[in-house]
């Protein structure tokens, strides 16, 4: 081979590597900047999703998948580590069977489990997949299938949990249920496509040789941020629940309210969701799904059955605002005052319904689990 020839192919690998170096690069920061999207946003079910149209919950479902980073990583590396489309789309078969099993089965019978949970163990799925590409790619495809299968049950589990606090009415629940399952897999399909599309762009540029190390780079990222981000959702969703001091929040000048720790208790069992937020003066207050939805991080607000009744119009108005959501309101016994707002770790005590402090207070509980407003 003659000098010129030798140049030039020195300098095409040089380009080639060069080029890799730079997608792989702009890869890593894509990880990076979807890793440091907050948490919460993970899996939440946002907007008017409890008085959405059946059709309405496709939009919703396509959204939740799209905005997923977690999730979204977990099928980038499941189709990255199975190396062909047919493969990728046996695995990620698995993984739409448990989820969509676990969401309609839990939600129609009333399982719930710990959502913040199913989000630290979705993170961690992406470690996984990560963790194991950085090894090469299974001997033993149907064992790492029904791993996959596993990590979708877990996740549809989370799913029916998020979908039952919506408080979607019972007439409709099924096509709801069902419509925002195609929406999801509509949003999976979508990504899919675009991984399938990148992942072949990459793959031409991989040459057999020192470059083709770089190609394990992308399941390094996967697992760095999978380990890195897992524990600090943690700490966000668990060891940060209410850590932010609501006593310091600055209530509105002339509410004649007061915030300590809470020492309001409700029934421990028995109860689900509500079929609405605000129950009027005389109507039975269903305590034990109050005390079931404080523990899902609803705000509950206790009116005495004296208070005024311009004082139980302006409560009323307050709650039906949705600013912010996840707010419960009805009859119950309230000493020292006459209105107590409720959360997990905290309670304010009102001798009047001030909506100025019962926003701020409620506000800053949602910030503090990092609940959308």
């Amino acid at each position: 081979m003659t000098a010129r020839a030798t140049a030039l192919r020195d300098l095409r690998r040089d380009s080639t590597g060069r080029r890799l170096r730079a997608c792989l690069a702009l890869g890593g920061v894509a990880l990076l900047s979807l890793a440091a999207a907050p948490p919460a946003s993970a899996h939440g079910i946002g907007g008017d999703a409890a008085t959405a149209s059946v059709v309405g919950y496709v939009g919703i479902g396509v959204e939740h998948m799209l905005l997923g980073w977690d999730h979204l990583l977990f099928v980038a590396g499941i189709v990255l580590l199975s190396g062909s489309a047919r493969r990728a789309a046996k695995v990620i078969s698995a993984f739409v069977i448990g989820h969509s099993l676990t969401l309609i089965t839990a939600t129609l019978a009333g399982w719930e489990a710990n959502a913040l949970l199913v989000d630290v163990v979705i993170v961690l799925s992406v470690a996984f997949v990560g963790g194991w590409g950085m090894f090469g790619r299974p001997k033993r495809w149907d064992i790492f299938t029904a791993l996959v299968f596993g990590f979708g049950l877990i996740h549809g589990l989370g799913l029916a949990t998020r979908f039952q606090a919506l408080g979607v009415p019972e007439d409709g629940m099924v096509w709801r249920l069902i419509a925002f399952n195609v929406g999801i897999e509509i949003g999976q399909v979508t990504a899919i496509l675009v991984v399938v599309v990148a992942a072949g762009f990459v793959s031409t540029m991989v040459k057999q040789g020192p470059e083709s190390t770089l190609a394990k780079l992308p399941f390094v990222a996967l697992f760095a941020v999978g380990a890195m981000v897992a524990p600090l959702v943690a700490y966000d969703q668990f060891g940060e629940v209410g850590g932010d001091d609501v006593s310091e929040v600055a209530l509105p000048e002339g509410a004649d309210c007061s915030i300590t720790d809470r020492s309001q208790s409700f029934p421990a069992a028995g109860g689900g969701h509500t079929e609405k937020a605000f129950y009027e003066p005389g109507e039975d207050v269903p305590l034990e799904s109050f005390g079931h939805s404080l523990g899902d991080g609803y705000v509950i607000v206790l009116y005495a059955e004296d208070l005024p009744d311009a004082d139980v119009a302006a409560l009323r108005d307050f709650v039906a605002s949705g600013d912010p959501r996840g707010v419960l309101a009805g009859t119950g016994e309230v000493t020292d005052g006459k209105v107590k707002a409720v959360t997990m770790r905290q309670e304010m005590t009102c001798e009047s319904v001030h909506v100025g402090a019962l926003r701020q207070f409620s506000r800053a509980w949602m910030d503090s689990i990092g609940a959308t407003t």
